[in-house]
């Protein structure tokens, strides 16, 4: 569980990092960028949760 975690949380990095990048690919006018944000920032913080419970349990 702690492994898919962890590539979920780099997936998320990745994309928040090239969000500017994805939404002018898709024209979507900085709505794209702040649905990819949004999106990250739960994937984020739904994993942080579940790695702390690992370590906590």
């Amino acid at each position: 569980m702690e492994i898919i975690s962890i590539l979920l949380l780099i997936v998320a990095v990745v994309c928040a990092i090239y969000s500017e990048q994805i939404d002018t690919a898709v024209k979507g006018d900085k709505k794209v960028k702040k649905v990819i944000v949004i999106f990250n920032m739960g994937v984020l913080l739904v994993c942080e949760i579940a790695i702390m419970a690992n370590i906590l349990w």
